[in-house]
């Protein structure tokens, strides 16, 4: 054989068995595709436990702007004290100061609106003690007990039927304020002796000592409301530990408007 027809062989060679390669290759793609796509077959009544052609209830999105305002959308999220207490729990000043405790309370006025002036300020007058018109904040907040005396918010107010209208100073108290030594006798009022408030709009309202007594710093049933009857209680601590409270009660016996 010469070496052109051996050369004419080897070429046939070569273009021959590739063509044969490819197309069994091409066979076992086609099927390793079609066993791949049998695979990837999921039945979806497995999955949802629906039978094949059951209808489902369509769920329609909802959009931000849907719930939310645009501040809401757009502006940068409050910042929130998570370990911050929410006000909800009645607030308590503690032993130790000479006003003595103030025990939290059921507010007299949950969830309605005492009515009144605006400004809820009270000004305190007993004769007996010397007190002329001494301010009497509506705060449990120790900065106004230090200023003055404070009326208890969780207590009712003297325009209200039924109230204990609740107040508590200082015995002791703090120089050059009106705290100072302001319910410093009140251990001295006995029955009969005069106790007088009047609110911002200009009313005044008259209460007459019935009973002195001392409680237990925990006691809260000298600030609860008496059925029946509107009372007024002025408030402080006995000495020398601060630990009890001195608590004289008067009922109203006359509105002056």
């Amino acid at each position: 054989m010469g070496s052109r027809a051996l050369a004419a062989l080897l070429l046939t060679l070569l273009l021959v068995l590739p063509a044969c390669g490819g197309g069994a290759s091409s066979e076992q793609d086609q099927a390793r595709e079609s066993d791949g796509q049998e695979s990837a077959q999921v039945d979806l009544s497995e999955v949802t436990g629906s039978e094949p052609g059951e209808s489902w209830t369509t769920v329609q999105a909802v959009n931000p702007e849907d719930v939310l305002s645009e501040e809401q959308r757009t502006g940068a999220p409050k910042y929130r004290d998570w370990n911050e207490e929410s006000g909800s729990e009645p607030i308590q000043l503690p032993f130790g100061t000479s006003a003595g405790p103030i025990p939290a309370v059921k507010p007299f006025n949950f969830g309605r609106d005492p009515g009144g002036p605006e400004d809820k300020t009270l000004y305190l007058t007993v004769p007996k003690l010397g007190i002329e018109d001494v301010t009497v904040y509506d705060s449990i907040d120790e900065e106004k007990l230090k200023q003055s005396t404070i009326h208890v918010p969780a207590t009712g107010f003297p325009w209200q039927g039924g109230a204990n209208v609740y107040i508590a100073g200082h015995r002791l108290g703090y120089p050059d304020t009106d705290s100072l030594y302001v319910f410093y006798d009140l251990d001295k009022l006995v029955e009969g002796d005069e106790i007088s408030v009047k609110d911002t709009a200009g009313d005044e309202y008259v209460y007459r000592v019935k009973e002195q007594k001392v409680v237990a710093g925990d006691n809260i049933e000298v600030m609860n409301a008496v059925p029946g009857e509107s009372i007024i209680t002025l408030q402080t601590c006995t000495l020398p530990d601060y630990v009890d409270r001195i608590v004289v009660q008067g009922e109203l016996v006359e509105t002056k408007a």
